[in-house]
């Protein structure tokens, strides 16, 4: 196999100068197709060979990349690297890919868009709704993680060389540097925490907020929990998937782009918190075994989830979409809000 760059000089033609390679053989034939770049001058000529060089022998691909249309990109990446992801996170990819395929066209090819072309995608992206505000930061962020993601797969497999989305290494004024801005943490001291326990009545929602406070536990968690999940001798609850049954919908363990395997764990309880937990688990039977539902919420959420399998839309949803974790509680954010208020707290 041949893989060492050359350079031929032919003064007969305008750009003597050809550096010239061979790709990776055929797998019938064993030939290697023969690939060739003219310069005018011998200092390009070297400079590329060098660099060609340097790429191959850095496991870089030898053959010219297949051109590939960017509907062709989006229908591989959306197989391969977006269907396992969540619900809301395909809606989040798919503004993303109409908003690209309004741009760009269907049929452009993936190697004809350079960074100017991202440069213009990022700084012309609007509302939706067309209100004349500016694009919240978090949004801009999110197209270009998406951008990126797309485009990065795309070198993987060989189809470009680098993407047009990448980081320019300059801090300058590009819009390809985007840092989304994220709400605020409310922080709750913990004689806020008691004033606000002291407010809420339910005795599901207690133990919902000690799970959450007390615990560190994600309000899809908290929710989602069933009374064989606690360990009360022990102290301590365990978060780990579960599958859906006829009466049951499933949850999955928020992944953060990890493997949702990798987030079971197992959480320690408060001493401050067991009694409250003792009274939410007595009266979990009701409520199917979960710990932070009423009776009523189960029944609401058992309607739902038999709609959802029979692909049909629940509740306020206008449309069939697959199941959420947060499906299983409604208006939790209002609702605790409200109660903080009630109690003093500033929100």
């Amino acid at each position: 196999m041949k893989t060492t760059v050359g350079l031929t000089h032919d003064p007969r033609r305008q750009c003597a100068w050809a550096v010239y390679w061979f790709g990776e053989p055929d797998l019938e034939t064993g030939k290697q197709p023969k690939y060739t770049k003219s310069f005018r001058y011998k200092a390009e000529a070297r400079t590329f060979q060098s660099e060609k060089q340097a790429e191959f022998d850095n496991g870089g691909t030898r053959d010219k990349p297949r051109d590939v249309t960017f509907m062709e990109l989006v229908d591989q990446f959306t197989e391969t690297r977006v269907a396992p992801l969540s619900h809301s996170s395909q809606l989040g990819y798919q503004n993303t890919v109409a908003q690209l395929r309004e741009h760009f066209g269907s049929i452009v090819s993936i190697r004809d868009i350079d960074r100017r072309h991202a440069e213009k995608f990022m700084a012309t992206r609007k509302r939706l709704s067309g209100n004349g505000k500016p694009l919240a930061s978090w949004t801009r962020s999110r197209h270009l993680m998406h951008c990126r993601a797309i485009f990065n797969a795309a070198v993987e497999w060989g189809y470009i060389v680098s993407s047009p989305f990448a980081a320019p290494r300059r801090r300058s004024g590009s819009p390809l540097r985007v840092k989304g801005r994220s709400r605020p943490w409310q922080h709750i001291k913990p004689d806020e925490f008691v004033t606000l326990l002291i407010e809420v009545a339910a005795v599901q929602k207690k133990a919902g907020l000690w799970l959450m406070y007390g615990c560190g536990l994600r309000a899809g968690e908290v929710y989602n929990l069933t009374v064989d999940k606690i360990d009360l001798e022990r102290r301590r609850v365990h978060i780990e998937n579960r599958e859906g049954t006829n009466d049951v919908p499933p949850f999955t363990v928020k992944s953060d782009g990890q493997s949702s395997e990798a987030k079971r764990r197992t959480v320690p309880i408060p001493e401050a918190a067991i009694a409250a937990l003792i009274e939410a688990c007595g009266q979990a039977f009701k409520a199917g075994g979960f710990v932070t539902l009423t009776q009523e919420r189960f029944e609401r959420v058992r309607d739902h989830w038999r709609l959802c399998r029979e692909g049909k839309p629940w509740g306020a949803q206008t449309a069939h979409r697959p199941w959420q974790n947060r499906d299983m509680v409604n208006s939790f954010l209002r609702d605790t809000k409200a109660s903080l208020r009630r109690s003093g707290v500033d929100v």
